[in-house]
């Protein structure tokens, strides 16, 4: 098996997020929706539908000419990207920004895993190859290029050796749009559900996920680094 036959290979997320748009769904539907309802109850449950439905219609508004000059012309994952970022606002409205960080780590503990097994090429399919850590630098190198040519992110290559991958990141869409809207913040779930995911995804492939920045958290860059296990 070669490295272009994993899934999804040179695929940009905004592709692969609209290819699994109803799996993506059904999975916040049935898994996120009964966390919010734990935290909130049911009145602010319904209070949060509300406010979620003027939120969308608020960030609607949004100038985003910054995000399509980069690039971007993804309509799907520009209004996902709008969606989620009100389902927060709202969020943060009821509880607190601090609150509705924690509701939504919650969430990502549940189906950060499951997500992005949507999204990835599975352990099983890295475990084929005669030099998985091969695979999985010449994958992520291919998403780079994809996520570049799509307008999703700017990245810098670090180091690129038979020891370790890495990337800064310094320009996401995943986290500019949140910020054009005023609430970057709302990106820290996706920060988070990396931490969730990468770890355990790469450890059976000998693999370790390290990262100690993100512009989300406010930083310069988000400094992805992938170590081969020695």
């Amino acid at each position: 098996m070669k490295a272009e036959e994993l899934k999804n290979y040179g695929k940009p997320y905004s592709e692969t997020m609209a290819e699994n748009s109803r799996s993506l769904k059904k999975l916040f539907n049935k898994e996120g929706a009964k966390i919010i309802r734990r935290h909130l109850g049911i009145l602010n449950s319904l209070r949060l539908l509300l406010l979620v439905r003027r939120e969308k219609k608020r960030l609607a508004s949004v100038d985003l000419t910054p995000v399509r000059q980069k690039g971007l012309t993804s309509d799907f994952f520009v209004q996902q990207t709008l969606e989620n970022t009100a389902v927060f606002s709202a969020l943060k409205e009821i509880t607190g920004k601090e609150k509705a960080v924690a509701i939504g780590h919650d969430i990502m503990d549940k189906i950060a895993w499951p997500m992005n097994e949507l999204l990835y090429p599975s352990v099983e399919q890295y475990r084929q190859m005669d030099k998985p850590f091969q695979a999985y630098r010449d994958y992520m190198m291919a998403l780079m290029v994809a996520e570049k040519n799509a307008g999703l992110h700017e990245y810098e290559v670090i180091e690129d050796s038979d020891k370790a991958i890495a990337i800064n990141i310094t320009y996401c869409a995943f986290s500019e749009i949140p910020r054009l809207c005023g609430i970057v913040e709302a990106c820290e779930l996706g920060c988070y559900g990396d931490e969730v995911f990468f770890p355990s995804y790469q450890e059976p492939l000998g693999i370790r996920f390290v990262r100690t920045k993100t512009l989300a958290r406010g930083d310069d860059c988000c400094d992805y680094r992938f170590e081969r296990i020695q």
